[in-house]
């Protein structure tokens, strides 16, 4: 099985490596590289100049997206797929905005759309929740699903570092992009929720609806102070499906030490649902870092040579979406934390995060 890969970076390059390392084992090859001139000499005679080299190349029968972003990405993936070629991405926003599309128009031609490494790095996590839904209505999703927050957050609590030089250490570490704003203002997370929830509960979850605060404002006193108080803060996504209805959010939230999420810690990330016939699932893994993302490609293409990766989406519909302020909040204002009954605007505190509770 030949594979194209579009876009050579972090991502795309760990996936060239780990695939050239067992492709004679395995039988897959990557044929076709495609990236800047800058590139040319490292992939040689498998430099694509253009990407219709790779989702217009006859001989390719799965095409790999690692580029980022959405429109550019987005064409590419509907020219392969139109193409009749298998498409695996890790490109968490083309797949929250055209999830639908995508999963539509794979199931048109007779082929795969995979994105296991959209969401939770290399943790087995779509394939998973692919599997219960098929048995399973799942009603919850909750877990921390950013490596790079999560190793802020840990740093700043555990070494008593400011947000700048945790961030500045995620970098160094290859765990935050130049350009971490995503990552800390929650939008990464948003749309990795969003593709869970509409996978989980069969209709789509619009990302631009969902209510998001990030952890900017976060200080080395606000955690002393959550501390004081018996919490960890912890920087959670989670959704649910109420009566046809999806309450979800992404926001710091401050829990107790015998919460599952306490001890999830540095780039680890963790995520939870809630089946009505298998009860709690759980998965832990590493949600950061070049190698964890590009074996959750590795493993979609895979899955494709297995002949055993094929989801359609369940469309029923768009979801009414809405926030958790009406639950009980941590907020910060002059120096000093409270926990409150609801709360109508974030911007009237410093700081607000949600009491968050397993058994709620």
């Amino acid at each position: 099985m030949n594979i194209g890969i579009l876009g050579c970076g972090t991502i795309g390059g760990g996936v060239l490596k780990m695939i050239d390392d067992f492709s004679a084992e395995k039988g897959i090859y990557v044929k076709k590289v495609f990236d800047l001139p800058s590139k040319k000499d490292m992939l040689g005679e498998r430099f694509a100049a253009t990407p219709d080299e790779v989702c217009l190349n006859d001989e390719i029968d799965v095409v790999v997206e690692a580029l980022g972003g959405d429109k550019f990405p987005y064409e590419c993936i509907i020219k392969a797929l139109n193409s009749g070629k298998s498409v695996v991405t890790s490109n968490k926003e083309v797949v929250s905005l055209h999830l639908e599309e995508f999963y539509a128009l794979a199931k048109e031609k007779g082929v795969y759309f995979l994105c296991e490494a959209s969401v939770g790095g290399g943790i087995p996590l779509i394939c998973s929740l692919i599997d219960s839904v098929n048995i399973n209505n799942v009603s919850r999703i909750y877990g921390i699903i950013n490596g790079t927050t999560n190793f802020i957050l840990t740093k700043m609590a555990k070494e008593n570092v400011s947000l700048d030089d945790a961030l500045s250490e995620a970098k160094r570490l290859g765990f935050a992009e130049y350009d971490a704003t995503a990552d800390l203002e929650g939008l990464d997370m948003t749309r990795k929720i969003c593709i869970l929830s509409s996978i989980a509960y069969k209709g789509y979850v619009p990302y631009v609806n969902v209510y998001h605060y990030g952890i900017t404002k976060v200080t080395p006193e606000i955690l002393s102070d959550v501390k004081a108080n018996g919490y960890t803060l912890k920087f959670v996504a989670e959704s649910r499906l109420i009566d046809g209805k999806v309450k979800v959010s992404v926001e710091p939230c401050v829990v107790k030490a015998d919460n599952p999420l306490a001890n999830v810690n540095y780039e680890f990330n963790a995520v939870y649902y809630h089946c009505d016939r298998n009860d709690t699932l759980g998965f832990y893994g590493k949600g950061a870092g070049r190698f964890p993302t590009a074996s959750a490609i590795v493993a979609d293409v895979a899955r494709i040579a297995n002949g055993n990766g094929k989801y359609y989406f369940s469309n029923n519909g768009e979801f009414e979406v809405s926030n958790f302020f009406d639950a009980e909040y941590y907020v910060y204002k002059n120096g000093k934390g409270e926990f409150v009954n609801g709360i109508t605007n974030p911007s009237d505190y410093e700081f607000v995060a949600r009491l968050f509770k397993v058994e709620d």
